[in-house]
């Protein structure tokens, strides 16, 4: 999958400003259904989203927060008697490796007119509501007090994150259980190759601190200086950058990123739920809240873009990151990263 960001984001303006754009105006009464999501963004903006679908369709709802690779894992083991409906959030590749194994249900929502191609399934088993690269992040209150006086550079590539003056000072997120990590990981695999891209994280180990469960984990810590850098996707950055705290974030080149997406399990429990479910979360007032609660980058181009934020076509990502191939290849990849890089933590 090789986008062409700017083409793809105009093409969607264009449809939106000649009334391509359908908007899902009433939804269906859903009086006495029970809408069951797996969540794999923060908890808070999951809820904030399902409270406006219930007080649209009065349908009721329990969710489950998640990484996405424990996602992954949790609807492969209950393959055979799915428990719920929906998946919300989490990277294309987690949603494409589900897709490549039959779990997920075809659905086109008719306001995914107005989202470009790039970031939608091609047979409709995911749709993309929001965007966002991989960054570096630093502690501006630390760094100014321990690295400024000393002639440090501060990392805007991710080679010199190898300086041996950050040992123990920087946080990521293990690609095993969130998908913020493996996408680190397979796009500088598809960046640099795989020996050079495994090299590169056993040559970082030492300066890692802590390997964490979730992306998001590593914006809060960092933001509360348990932790001097940070590598993890902007918004969440910018989502703590936001809630007052003192932090400086640069897009490395080449970065990965990520089409983050909704979809609907095949075979869930209530599957006329899950559609009006789909139809909302596509729709430009979800996109405008979804924006607001959390300053990731909407697929729709209809929803203003965060004030921190520019546009993908204006920051320096990794335009040939392939998230098809990224979903082919992640049990080998990560058979590669238990055998490299967990055994040295062993």
């Amino acid at each position: 999958m090789k986008p062409t960001i700017f083409t793809a984001l105009m093409l969607g303006l264009v449809l939106v400003l000649f009334g391509a754009n359908v908007t899902a105006n009433e939804y269906p009464d859903l009086t006495g259904h029970r809408l069951v999501v797996y969540i794999s963004f923060h908890e808070e903006e999951g809820r904030r989203l399902l409270n406006l679908f219930g007080d649209k369709t009065k349908a009721d709802y329990t969710y489950l927060r998640m990484p996405s690779g424990e996602l992954v894992t949790r609807v492969i083991n209950e393959a055979s008697a799915p428990r719920a409906d929906i998946i919300l959030g989490g990277p294309a590749d987690a949603h494409q490796l589900l897709a490549n194994q039959g779990l997920l249900e075809r659905y086109d929502p008719p306001s995914a007119v107005a989202i470009p191609e790039e970031f939608k399934n091609p047979d409709r088993y995911w749709t993309g509501i929001y965007l966002g690269p991989i960054a570096i992040v630093v502690n501006e209150n630390r760094w100014k007090k321990e690295f400024a006086e000393l002639g440090v550079k501060k990392p805007t590539t991710f080679t010199e994150l190898l300086n041996p003056m950050f040992k123990g000072e920087i946080i990521i997120p293990d690609p095993r259980t969130s998908g913020t990590g493996y996408t680190l990981l397979a796009s500088l695999i598809q960046l640099w190759g795989e020996e050079e891209a495994f090299t590169f994280f056993e040559q970082l180990n030492p300066n890692v601190g802590l390997y964490t469960e979730s992306g998001f984990t590593v914006a809060q810590k960092t933001a509360t200086g348990e932790y001097l850098i940070g590598l993890n996707f902007i918004h969440d950055q910018l989502l703590m950058k936001k809630f007052g705290f003192n932090l400086c974030s640069v897009i490395p080149p080449g970065a990965g990123w990520e089409i983050g997406c909704v979809s609907m399990l095949k075979n869930g429990p209530n599957s006329k739920a899950a559609r009006a479910f789909l139809d909302f979360m596509i729709d430009r007032e979800a996109g405008r809240l979804h924006t607001n609660l959390t300053e990731r980058i909407s697929t729709r181009p209809d929803v203003p873009i965060p004030l921190g934020s520019r546009p993908l076509a204006d920051i320096p990502i990794n335009l040939d990151y392939d998230f098809y191939l990224a979903a082919k290849l992640k049990t080998k990849y990560l058979k590669v990263w238990e055998e490299r890089i967990v055994r040295i933590n062993r």
